[in-house]
Parts: C-alpha cells; structure tokens; sequence
C-alpha cells in the first residue's frame, strides 16, 4: 500500500524531483547564466546552448552584480558566527584569504564585508562573553594610548583592507581569550560555469531577473519591460524580509543603573 507522501510518479519521465526543491547544487552556468540569456533576449531558442563567449560574458557581469549587491545589507541573507583564538596575544590581527602565499592571514577565512557585532569569550571555560564597540578610523586615531596588555578588549576596528583586512583592539587580550564575530555571509563570486551554486530559492530568481537586465544592452538586445519589472520586484521582495528589525534599547535596568542586555 502506497505511503502518504512518497513517490508515485516516474520521476524521471514527469520531471518530480527527489527530495527538496533548492536543497541541491547545480552548475551556474546552467543554473542562472543560461535563463539570464534567455530573458534577455540573447539565446532564442529553447535548449540551445550559449557560445563559450556568451557564458563568460554573462559570468563576468554576473560577479559584478553581485559584487555590488553585496554591498547593501538588505541583501545578505545571513549573518555568520565566528570564532577566532586570539593566540599569541597581540593588539592587531589579519583576516582574509590572500591570493599570495607569502601574506599568509592570521584568521584564514572569508573578508569580512561588515561586521554587524563581536564578543571577547574569556580564558577559563566560563564562557563569559565581553562586548565589543565597534569603533571608525576616526574614533580609533582619537585614541592616545592604543596598547594595554593583559587586559580583556573592550574596542575593535576593522580598517577594511583587501585582501587582508586588519583588526584593532584596545586593549590586548589575555593567553586563552577568542574573538567571536557576527559578519555578513555574502553571495560567493564565480570562475566557471561549472561552479556550483546552491542558493535559497528567491536568490536565483533576483540573480536571474537582474542579470537579465544587465545583460540585454550588453548585446544590443531590448530588454522585455515585464522583465524590468520582475527584476525590481524580486530585489524588493528580498530587501523586505532582509531589513534589519532594530530592538530599542529600553530593557529593564536595576537600580544602580545595570543594564540586563548589555551587561554593563
């Protein structure tokens, strides 16, 4: 007897896919370079494939697209939580993957685009997170003494750097404290249509519809407005369930003035 919810179908014949639909990676190329061709207008016909030239094309633009959305936080869809041991103490490290061996990073991983928060987790295994501003290269040159050792950081700059950003605390950690970071998980670049791209779901179709757009006139084409419109549309769908909810800060506090959010 046939259970509920299972496979009743030839799914390779109909086309039911197992398991999830936007749970499994697929190539780029065929993913969102190729309908993006197709909405512009460049590939004709149904099922033809793009020249080589016409991929590259459409990748190169697509690396800008996204380049540039990854600037604007309604559009990164989450934020990522790091940890980073701050050992050997110092007051400055580097983060970031540089494409030269000889300027190895101190936290190999991803630049950093914008770090929303960070913590001080201290030596111990309490756990105990201390809170860090985030402070500009305006508040940081404002700083007269900018090393204090052994103590435990209370303030972090990032000075944005590429490939390799730097960060700045005051004052030095203590052996045994780790650097927790909350960043933006951007949308990756791309080198070959054979990439693999695995997205939430609306993501495609704002890449799609937007690549589309910048596409057309790259080739001369013009661009169907219905198009135009589902771009703009796609990208404010996004932004609505991206913006950020900001929580007043008007908790409860004690007394003596103890905030029970911030801890201090």
């Amino acid at each position: 007897m046939p259970l509920f919810n299972t496979t009743l179908w030839n799914a390779g014949l109909f086309g039911g896919p197992d398991g999830i639909p936007g749970t499994q990676p697929r190539q780029v190329g065929q993913g969102l370079l190729y309908p993006a061709l197709r909405k512009a207008g460049v590939t004709l016909g149904p099922g033809r494939t793009p020249s080589p030239a016409q991929f590259q094309d459409a990748i190169d633009e697509l690396n800008r697209l996204t380049g540039s959305l990854n600037c604007d936080r309604l559009f990164i869809y989450s934020i990522a939580r790091n940890e980073y041991p701050l050992d050997p103490p110092k007051t400055a490290y580097t983060i970031g993957e540089s494409p030269d061996p000889s300027l190895a990073a101190d936290f190999v991983a991803p630049r950093p685009q914008l770090i929303e928060s960070a913590n001080i987790i201290n030596a111990g295994g309490t756990d105990l997170r201390s809170p860090l501003a985030l402070v500009t290269d305006l508040q940081w040159a404002k700083i007269a003494l900018q090393t204090l050792p052994g103590t435990i950081p209370e303030l972090l700059y990032n000075d944005r750097g590429y490939p390799l950003s730097t960060l700045y605390l005051w004052g030095q950690p203590m052996a045994g404290q780790v650097l927790e970071l909350f960043t933006w998980v951007q949308v990756p670049y791309f080198q070959a249509v054979t990439d693999q791209v695995l997205l939430p779901l609306q993501y495609e179709d704002a890449l799609v519809l937007n690549l589309a757009v910048r596409l057309a006139p790259q080739f001369q084409k013009v661009l169907d407005q219905n198009v135009r419109e589902d771009a703009r549309i796609s990208l404010m769908r996004l932004e609505s369930i991206n913006a950020p909810r900001p929580i007043a800060a008007v908790g409860f506090t004690c007394s003596d003035d103890f905030n029970i959010y911030s801890g201090e």
